[in-house]
């Protein structure tokens, strides 16, 4: 997933700054799982699309950003709302929802709305991703449908598991390259590993290839964060093949979804680490129950201080955390003496470098090492966006007013 949080990142970076604490405050939030309860109580309300133009249409040059749009709402891009604001004031005291892809971009749009004189604002949390997350993408209710041009199907790990729990087979071609596969290339993708059943064919020679020689069967493909898969499934729909599915984020999301799984996937999946991958309320409970151990923030000193020129890494710490950027942390004095008690060790997302930490550690001989699944970002968004998980946002402290 942390691939996909730059990329909206970047496609809100010209908007004013990330905001929690205007929820319930200046608009209302509702949860996918409430959201036709609430639309049926709130009769003649307006949906309001403000991703970019591209992916409204299916047509984004980031391939996993086209995942279909609400059928019949309006649309106006979060970037020329301050100018266009005006063209929806029919709808001022009318029930608003509003939506984008992860609910960053739908939040400043409540917001500047709220602030605007709108009377009924809600924000639908999680955004599209929310809904193929928690596989409900596919019931529409209270003419509420998501519709998409796309050609295959979007599969979400969780109807994958669903999907092959009630005897559904799926021939799986995993698009990343062969180094990437073998678990070879670097430690993230170590920590990705690769679905026992898959074919290996890299994207590149997929793309290539004049034909194909594939069974007769669903076919699910697989890359690492969700662009390739598109790519190559248009490539088998053009040659005629029927049932073609893309695994939705790719094997980024499979292991955002297996970590925070309640049960274990009956799908076949190896990989090979020295670490564990520790889910966020695991990592409650530990610090709930006052367990020992040390807790590692990797990003820069100037990340970890709230100073960094990209005012969206400013956040805060989780607490009880102490700084030892990933450039430091071979020389670092602040190391615990002890390899028995427990290191947990996040960043910013999940990028490739606290993969890297991890593994280090472990090669020194530290016992019982673990990642903060998403890292701090992914506590925020959480605690935001899925509903039961408010407490998380207990465990980051020092998040500056602009950024909460």
């Amino acid at each position: 997933m942390f691939k996909i949080i730059f990329v909206v990142l970047l496609l809100i970076a010209t908007t004013v700054n990330a905001q929690f604490k205007a929820d319930n405050v200046k608009y209302t939030t509702v949860f996918p799982e409430e959201l036709c309860k609430t639309l049926m109580a709130n009769q003649g309300y307006t949906v309001l699309d403000v991703r970019s133009q591209g992916e409204v249409d299916d047509t984004s040059t980031s391939e996993s950003l086209n995942i279909g749009h609400i059928k019949n709402s309006l649309h106006i891009d979060i970037r020329q709302l301050p100018q266009r604001w005006k063209e929806l004031l029919a709808y001022k005291d009318k029930p608003l929802f509003i939506y984008c892809s992860h609910s960053q971009r739908s939040r400043r749009a409540s917001r500047l709305l709220a602030d605007s004189g709108f009377t009924k604002v809600y924000n639908i949390n999680g955004g599209l991703t929310n809904f193929y997350n928690q596989a409900i993408e596919s019931n529409p209710c209270a003419g509420l449908e998501i519709v998409t041009t796309v050609p295959y199907k979007i599969l979400s790990s969780k109807e994958f598991v669903a999907n092959t729990r009630s005897g559904r087979s799926y021939y799986i071609v995993d698009l990343r390259s062969d180094s990437i596969f073998q678990g070879i290339s670097n430690e993230k993708t170590r920590a990705e590993g690769h679905f026992s059943d898959a074919v290996n064919v890299p994207f590149e020679t997929f793309s290539k290839s004049a034909s194909f020689n594939i069974p007769s069967k669903p076919i699910l493909l697989v890359d690492e964060y969700g662009d390739e898969s598109p790519k190559a499934a248009k490539l088998l729909i053009d040659k005629g093949y029927k049932d073609v599915s893309i695994l939705f984020d790719g094997m980024d999301g499979w292991v955002d979804y297996t970590t925070n799984a309640t049960d274990k996937p009956v799908v076949k999946w190896t990989r090979s680490i020295g670490y564990n991958l520790l889910p966020a309320d695991d990592f409650n409970k530990m610090v709930a129950g006052k367990k020992e151990f040390t807790l590692i923030d990797l990003r820069t000193k100037d990340e970890f201080t709230n100073a960094s020129k990209n005012y969206w890494q400013n956040i805060g710490q989780v607490k009880g955390s102490v700084n030892i950027p990933f450039d430091e942390l071979k020389t670092s004095n602040s190391l615990p003496t002890s390899k028995d008690n427990p290191i947990i060790v996040y960043g910013f997302n999940s990028q490739p470098n606290i993969f890297e930490a991890a593994k280090w550690l472990k090669d020194q001989g530290y016992k019982n090492v673990s990642i903060l699944e998403g890292g701090i970002w992914s506590l925020r968004w959480t605690s935001h966006n899925i509903k039961g998980k408010a407490y998380l946002n207990d465990l980051v402290v020092n998040v500056p007013e602009e950024n909460r």
